[in-house]
Formats: C-alpha cells, sequence, structure tokens
C-alpha cells in the first residue's frame, strides 16, 4: 500500500469515525444545543470562580493567547497584544518565536525577519493580514516581518492544521497577523509611546516614537481606530561575508596537496578543500520606519457589521559593506604554483588547513545596499446574519509592495597585486589569514599608492507586488450534531515583477586587471580604516582594520584617467580575440570611458502571474463533548511566467587577472507556465475528556506554492566574467506545488486560569519538495576565437521537483501564574525530517532539531519585569552550498532578553530593555569544523523609553 492510499484511508476512517460519533449524538440530545456553548458556559464559570483575570500585561497578554487556542476549531498558537499599542516583543518575528514549533531567522542586522514553521522555512508558510495575503517586497513568497512595526499589530494566530474553508497555500504554517478593532474596546482610548535605542557596536544610537488612538461613538455602533510609529536608528553588524570554497585533485592542479613528494595521477582521486574566497569586514548603515494602520467599523445591529481596514509601511535602509577580501586559489591566471609546497598541509578529511601563498592580490570593497521598500493594502469585510440559520461573510482587499533599488546597489573593488599570506584553519573559528603587502607592511598600512583600481559592480531590482482577491463564506445551521454546513470560493490574483538594472554587460570591468593606483590619479580616495576592531569576539590572526574608501569618491576619481597620457590602457593593444597586436603601443583611456553605464539587466529580471480560483463545503459537527469539520478545498492555480536568457558569444581572459571579457548572444525572451488543480481533504476533531482536558486530532492534504523566482525561467551566466563559471536563476516555470500528507494530535489541559499545559505531535509526508540542485554542464560559445580554449565546465543551480522529505515532532508548552506577581511559560518543540537531493540526504533545510523558550515574568504594584531566554539547536542551513556534497550547517543560537518597567501613575510607565544580552552571534560550517560559511555578531542592544495611556 502507497503512502498515499494509507492516508486515503485514514482519512476516511477518520471522516466515519466522526460521522458515527455525529449520529450517536444526535440521537442522545434532544435539544440540540451545541457543545461549543456547553464549553462557553463552563469557561465562564471558571472565570467566575478565577477572577485575578488581568487586562493589562504579560498576563493578561498570556491569557488572551490561551482562549484564542480553546475557541479554535483546529489546532492554532496565538499571541496577543499586552494592551493597545503594545506587542510582546519589539518585533512581530521575534514574538511568533514564542510559539511552540516557530522557529526565527535574523536578517544579518539584528532583527528577526523571517520565520520557520515546525523544521519547514519561510516558503512553505504564507502570511497573511485580517485574513487577506500579504503583498511582498523581496523577490519571493516569504514575508519580511521587519517591515511591519509591532506597535500596529494587536495579535497573531499560527494555524498548524488544516479547514477545507481556510486558506491554501502552508504546508509549514499559516501566520495571521490582525490588527486592532475599534469596536473590540468601546469607547476613547490613547496609548503613545518615546524611547531611544543603544548598540554597543554603534557610536551613536536610535530612538522611536508610535502612537495608537481609538474612539467608538453613536452608542458604539461604530469606531475608527489610528496607530502609527516611526523609528530611526543605526547599527553595525561584524561578519565574515564571504568564505566560498572550492575542491580538486592533485591531477587535476598538478599540487602534492598531501605533502607526500608526488603529485597523484589518478583524475579521480580524492578531491582536496580549500578556500577559494575569504572576505572579512564589518556592516554600517541606519534604518528608518514608518508604519499605520487605520481601521473602522459600523455594526448597527447583532446582524451586521462592516469593516474597512488599511495598512501602510514604508521601510528604508542605508548600509555599508567594507570587507578584505582574498582570492586565495592555489594557481594563478598563468597556471604557476602561488602556494609555498612546503606550507601546504591537509587533515583526514582532506581540507586543506595551512598554506602561505605569494603573488596575493590583496582587495578591499565597499559595497552601498539599500532597501526602500513600501507596503500598502486596504480591504473591507461584512459580516451579515441573513435569517437566524443563514450567516454570510465577504471580504476583498488589494495590496502592494515595492522596492525600488535597481541600479542603486554598487559593489566596488580595490586591490594591491604583490602581496603574500599565510593561511590557517582554526576549527570553530575563522582562520587566520596574515597578509602582508609589498615593502613588507602590513595591510593596515597600506595608501592610495597602494591601492589600484579595479572591479565596479553597478546593480539593483525594482520589485514590485500586487496582490488582491475576494472571498464569500456562507453557514447554514442546522442544529443538532451536524451542526452547520459551510462554503464558499476564493479568488486571488498576484503579479510579481522583478526588474534588474546594472552595468553587468558594460562597463563594469573597464579597469579590471587593477591598471593604475590612485595615487597615479593624484586623488585621495583611500581613508585609515574605521572598523574599530572588527570581530572582536573571535581570537586569530586576520584582517581586522584595513583601508577603506567611499563609492562616490572612488568613482569621482576616475575621469581623472580619462585621456590621461600618464594613464595607459593595457588593454587597448589587444584584438577582438584578446591576442596583442604587433608593434601596437599602447594608448590612453579615451574620453568618457570612466561613465558607467547603466542599464536593464534582462536574464536577471521576469514578471510572473498567478490566479487561484478555490471553493470549498465543510460540513460542521459537534456533540455533548466533541466538535469537528470534515471538507475538502478545490484549487485551480494557473501561471504565466516571463523570463529572458542570453547564451554565451565568447569568453576571453583579461591579461593578468583571474577574470574574463565574456560577450552574449542576443538577448531573448523565455515563457512558460503551467496550471494545476488540487482537491484537498481536511478533517478535525475535537473530544473534552474532562472539563479541563482536551483532545485534537487532525488530518489534511496541504500544498505549498513555489517561489516566484523558483518558477522564473531566467538564467544568468554573468559570473563568468570573474572567473567563476556558475549558471544561477536557473528557474522552472513547470513546477508543480509541494505536496504533504499532514496527520496532528493536541492534548491541552485548563484546570484553572492559572495554568495551561499542551502537548502535540505531528507528522508530514512531502513530494514534489523543490529543490536547487547543482549540475555539471559544459558550454561552448558560439563565437568563441580559435585562439582560446573552446569549452568551459559550468556549474548550473537547476530548480527542480526533487524527492520526498518527511518531518515529524513534538511540541509541549505550558504557562502557570502564581498568586505573589510571579508567572513563568515555557515551550520546547522536537522536529525530526529527512530530506534527499540529488545524492545527498540531510535533515530538512531549515528544520531546527531542537528549540526552547521560557519566559519568568513578575508583574505587581506597579512593577513589571521579565527575562526570556531561546535556543535553537544546530541544524542543517543548506543541503548544498559552493560544493554540492557539503551541507551547510549552523550552530546553536542562544538568545536573552530582559525587561523592566515601573507605572509612575496609573497612566505613565517608564521602562528599559535589552537584547541579545548574551552577544549571541551566527556561526555556519561546510559540513567540516574547520570550513566556515558564514559568521555574523549583531551587538547587545538597549532601550529606554516612557509610555502613556488613556
Amino acid at each position: 500500500m502507497t503512502g498515499r492510499c494509507l492516508f486515503r484511508d485514514l482519512m476516511m476512517g477518520g471522516a466515519s469515525a466522526t460521522a458515527l460519533l455525529a449520529a450517536s449524538s444526535a440521537l442522545a440530545q434532544s435539544d440540540g444545543a451545541p457543545a461549543a456553548a456547553t464549553a462557553q458556559a463552563e469557561e465562564q464559570a471558571s472565570s467566575a470562580e478565577e477572577p485575578e483575570i488581568v487586562i493589562r500585561g504579560v498576563r493578561g497578554s498570556l491569557l488572551r493567547s490561551i482562549q484564542a487556542k480553546r475557541d479554535a476549531d483546529t489546532i492554532v498558537d496565538a499571541i496577543s497584544a499586552e494592551e493597545l499599542g503594545k506587542f510582546p516583543n519589539r518585533n512581530v518575528a521575534e514574538a511568533l518565536a514564542n510559539i511552540p514549533g516557530v522557529t526565527v531567522g535574523r536578517d544579518g542586522r539584528g532583527e528577526g525577519r523571517d520565520i520557520t514553521i515546525r523544521g519547514l522555512g519561510e516558503n512553505f508558510a504564507i502570511t497573511t493580514l485580517n485574513g487577506r495575503i500579504l503583498p511582498t517586497d523581496g523577490s519571493d513568497r516569504s514575508f519580511a516581518f521587519d517591515v511591519l512595526p509591532s506597535e500596529i499589530i494587536s495579535g497573531a494566530q499560527v494555524q498548524k492544521a488544516v479547514r477545507a474553508s481556510e486558506l491554501e497555500g502552508s504546508i509549514g504554517g499559516n501566520v495571521d497577523l490582525r490588527t486592532a478593532r475599534p469596536l473590540d474596546r468601546p469607547g476613547f482610548h490613547l496609548s503613545a509611546a518615546i524611547e531611544g535605542q543603544y548598540n554597543d557596536l554603534v557610536e551613536k544610537g536610535g530612538y522611536k516614537i508610535s502612537g495608537v488612538v481609538s474612539t467608538t461613538f453613536a452608542n458604539n455602533t461604530m469606531g475608527i481606530l489610528i496607530g502609527a510609529s516611526y523609528n530611526k536608528y543605526k547599527f553595525r553588524t561584524d561578519n565574515l561575508g564571504e568564505y566560498s570554497i572550492t575542491d580538486g585533485t592533485e591531477a587535476g592542479y598538478g599540487v602534492d596537496f598531501d605533502g607526500d613528494g608526488q603529485v597523484n595521477p589518478d583524475e579521480n582521486g580524492p578531491a582536496f578543500i580549500w578556500p577559494d574566497y575569504y572576505s572579512v569586514g564589518y556592516v554600517r548603515g541606519e534604518r528608518e520606519r514608518i508604519g499605520s494602520a487605520a481601521a473602522f467599523q459600523w455594526k448597527p445591529s447583532s446582524n451586521f457589521e462592516l469593516t474597512i481596514d488599511g495598512l501602510y509601511s514604508r521601510y528604508e535602509v542605508t548600509q555599508h559593506n567594507y570587507r578584505s577580501s582574498n582570492y586565495l586559489n592555489p594557481l594563478g591566471d598563468d597556471g604557476s604554483l602561488r602556494w609555498d609546497p612546503a606550507s601546504i598541509e591537509t587533515d583526514t578529511s582532506h581540507v586543506v588547513t595551512n598554506f602561505a601563498i605569494d603573488d596575493l592580490v590583496s582587495e578591499v570593497l565597499t559595497t552601498d545596499e539599500p532597501r526602500k521598500s513600501q507596503t500598502w493594502q486596504l480591504g473591507g469585510h461584512i459580516d451579515w446574519r441573513a435569517t437566524d440559520r443563514l450567516k454570510f461573510g465577504l471580504d476583498g482587499y488589494f495590496g502592494k509592495a515595492r522596492d525600488n533599488t535597481g541600479g542603486q546597489n554598487r559593489f566596488v573593488v580595490a586591490g594591491i597585486p604583490g602581496a603574500s599570506a599565510e593561511f590557517a584553519a582554526r576549527p570553530g573559528g575563522i582562520p587566520d589569514l596574515a597578509i602582508t603587502i609589498p615593502g613588507g607592511r602590513s595591510l593596515d598600512q597600506a595608501t592610495n599608492d597602494d591601492f589600484r583600481a579595479h572591479y565596479i559592480g553597478i546593480q539593483g531590482q525594482n520589485i514590485e507586488d500586487e496582490t488582491k482577491g475576494a472571498k464569500l463564506d456562507a453557514t447554514y445551521e442546522l442544529g443538532g450534531a451536524f451542526k452547520s454546513i459551510s462554503l464558499g470560493g476564493a479568488w486571488t490574483d498576484r503579479e510579481k515583477t522583478v526588474a534588474t538594472i546594472d552595468n553587468q554587460y558594460t562597463t563594469s570591468c573597464n579597469y579590471c586587471g587593477y591598471p593604475f593606483t590612485f595615487g597615479q590619479l593624484d586623488a585621495d580616495v583611500v581613508r585609515p580604516g574605521s572598523g574599530n576592531g572588527i570581530l572582536g569576539k573571535l581570537g586569530g590572526d586576520f584582517p581586522r582594520n584595513f583601508p577603506m574608501f567611499d563609492i562616490d569618491t572612488y568613482l569621482a576619481a576616475l575621469p581623472r584617467a580619462d585621456n590621461n597620457p600618464a594613464i595607459l590602457d593595457p588593454n587597448s593593444c589587444l584584438d577582438a580575440t584578446g591576442a596583442p597586436i604587433p608593434g601596437c603601443s599602447l594608448s590612453p583611456y579615451p574620453a568618457g570611458y570612466s561613465t558607467q553605464l547603466i542599464e536593464p539587466d534582462l536574464p536577471a529580471s521576469y514578471r510572473i502571474k498567478e490566479r487561484t480560483w478555490a471553493g470549498y463545503l465543510q460540513i460542521n459537527l459537534a456533540g455533548e463533548r466533541w466538535r469537528g469539520d470534515i471538507g475538502a478545498r478545490l484549487v485551480s492555480t494557473k501561471v504565466s511566467s516571463t523570463g529572458y536568457g542570453a547564451t554565451i558569444a565568447s569568453i576571453i581572459p583579461r591579461a593578468g587577472t583571474q577574470d574574463n571579457d565574456v560577450n552574449f548572444n542576443p538577448v531573448d525572451a523565455i515563457n512558460g507556465g503551467g496550471d494545476y488543480t488540487r482537491l484537498l481533504p481536511a478533517v478535525n476533531f475535537a473530544y473534552d475528556i474532562t472539563d479541563g482536558l482536551r483532545v485534537r486530532l487532525a488530518a489534511s492534504q496541504a500544498i505549498s506554492r513555489p517561489t516566484f523566482g523558483e518558477l522564473s525561467p531566467a538564467k544568468d551566466a554573468n559570473s563568468a566574467q570573474s572567473g567563476t563559471y556558475i549558471i544561477y536563476d536557473a528557474g522552472n516555470p513547470n513546477l508543480k506545488p509541494t505536496e504533504a500528507d499532514q496527520l496532528d494530535i493536541s492534548l491541552e489541559y485548563y484546570p484553572s486560569n492559572r495554568l495551561a499545559l499542551t502537548l502535540a505531535g505531528f507528522y508530514k509526508h512531502i513530494t514534489n519538495f523543490v529543490s536547487n540542485v547543482p549540475v555539471d554542464v559544459l558550454i561552448t560559445p558560439s563565437a568563441q576565437p580559435a585562439n582560446q580554449q573552446q569549452s568551459f565546465p559550468f556549474v548550473e543551480y537547476q530548480v527542480v521537483n526533487g524527492d520526498a522529505a518527511d518531518v515529524y515532532g513534538v511540541e509541549l508548552g505550558g504557562q502557570y501564574f502564581l498568586d505573589n506577581g510571579f508567572g513563568v511559560q515555557a515551550n520546547l518543540t522536537y522536529n525530526r525530517s529527512r530530506a534527499k537531493s540529488g545524492d545527498v540526504t540531510t535533515d530538512l533545510p531549515g528544520a531546527i532539531p531542537f528549540s526552547a523558550n521560557a519566559k519568568l515574568f513578575y508583574e505587581r504594584n506597579g512593577i513589571g519585569a521579565q527575562v526570556s531566554y531561546s535556543y535553537q539547536s544546530r541544524y542543517v542551513y543548506a543541503q548544498s552550498g559552493n560544493l554540492g556534497y557539503l551541507p551547510v550547517k549552523e550552530d546553536p543560537y542562544h538568545e536573552m532578553s530582559a525587561s523592566l518597567s515601573y507605572d509612575v501613575t496609573d497612566n505613565v510607565s517608564v521602562y528599559v530593555q535589552g537584547s541579545n544580552l548574551l552577544g549571541s552571534d551566527i556561526r555556519r560550517f561546510n559540513t567540516y569544523r574547520d570550513v566556515p560559511n558564514f559568521y555574523e555578531y549583531s551587538g547587545r542592544s538597549f532601550f529606554i523609553g516612557v509610555r502613556g495611556r488613556l
């Protein structure tokens, strides 16, 4: 029996059992009162016995979250604002991390940005706002939570099991964010706060101002709410920004890697691993975020309610990345050995751990990486009870997100030829790289007379995402065990456009080869380093303080080389094939040569249109101590995709460098797309074993759609210009959705309002898993000169529907309130997964095997204090990095935060908070501990503020 057949039998068995229970309950109940009403009465009675429930503060937030979980029709977890305009955490993503099974991914600048649910990455979840799909400012589907100020969010639910009536598209979970509603709290309410911010890596801090006002009128039948937040602050991050690796055999490179005194002639001998590029540095920048939300409600009677709400966010980031970057390949451009043979050492895993290198070009690079994001959404919702038994829900929305930074990202490099270095691996840390520049000097002593102009990359993307949708739900109440029947339909239309603008095919390599120093231009470009001890947390001998340059100053100096008889173009005596022209004398660069030409880069651009129709039928059931639903959702999706590609005409090496002059054939549009229809059944069942003990069961089939980048047919081989033969963006418009059979069980214990314990287990069998698989391809340029190499081995990262994956796990959570003002909340999650991609089998990328969160708090006599701790175990970050057979793993991460507040009066409080108090960092490595992949440290952050409310 196949897994899908077994799953179908389980679904049918669950449906049969639910129907039998419904029939028996219908015979046993004469009045047909639904169990939900009984449960509600019991909860109200419990509340009467426990009058200590508070509205404000952490305790009130946790109580509302548990109540939302108890009232839900399926397996969900929730978080709630502590009061109007005060979310539990500073960042929405980090607040969601308090939920069992949810872990947060950080953006590299100290903020949570995306989430993983039950071991499945952000692309397996959908994020909605008030039930509507949010547009995103990135190139994929995943929502970047950093664009939303937490002050405009009043709550969030993570739906972990599926109902037929709910929006499809998530396997990991559906995150629904909720903005506040004025009729939720009738009357006039006002909340405002101002705070200062500081980070121990930054000389200057920042500030935030926020406020929410809400009022109701017309006998509380109408209400308006408006919230806004403004935040501006500086940041810094120290990092190992790039550590790319490569491998090769002794026969292929002619190098005695293992030091046995001879070169192994076997082309299929063991492959040795070494660093190709090694780049360390720091990022410095500033963020500015403006967010607002508004809502209008009209409820003239209990039978009709209209809600109109909107959201707007503007998020701008200016950041500069300064790095010391070094190309460490053992062979020079002419094939000569750059490593000292006597210095080469390897370990038992064939990893090169030591070498000394001559003929090194010590590079320093600067990048400008702006982000200019705008997101907005407007929606309306009507709830109408047409009769005592029939009610309707109608919802419609329109939203748009954009990030307009095309041609504004800049990657500029200068280098010092003739340097040397000594490399030594440092297991668990960053390898030593002691650099010496000509004259026996250290790198930080370099000046304008040492640094030479090189690569100038200017690019960026204009991204626009437009979402719109509508849905109609109808529910007819039947009474008895067959409580009601629900049916409805939904329509969504989404268009994602990514337009890349750059100079990759025009002027990016005009000065490749380090043709002149800034001193020769009589230009003052190079500045002393201001890294202030880069990566001070780590031991080792690597560049910690090196010269830097401002990109505008760099570019402003280049026109001094135009028509300058003292500066000669080294390529002016090469013909189109790269061969020297006999008798030619070098000439200066022509007038205007320094002007950077920015143009659309079609091979890196695409447009994806996706339209979905869905309809569902769901039967809602209830008995004396149980309730459930059984239904199916029919989903039809059509995708049309337009991308662009250009084949390679020629690849000609640039003299004296590892770079190439790459010419492409004309760009052609590549159109594609497809459609698919899926029937997605779902069954949910809950049974109250006792008044405070409930068990839930759920079974469903779910889908998760490919990302937009994966659907793009574009192909980009531009990396060949830098001598790196990799084809990126090899998408596939014919991808099918990833599918999953899901089983869930949950046990919930609520003996009182003081104590709540939950235990959940889940299993997911995933098929059509989308993988990014490196494939070796041999490319022969169509117009390659006869005197040049005719074919080139490339690695093409192809996106395919891959093999199956299995994910299962257990979640445990609890909270307890003491009479003395103390309380505790804690949860832990265990995930187990296996996924296969090509010949590599690992845990599912992004699936964190073990995670835990704990919060200890105190609230009494106007004092509020809490300490929170979270832990994420080591996990597989990617199944393949630079080498397809070496998965990338990330080390455990610890996070601790704390806050202390005091109510000066009933309406005014002061507070202080701190995050990342343990000074945690992010470390990734390529399977072996002495082969790093990435390192990042963003410092500790502190906040102090005052908050008022009416």
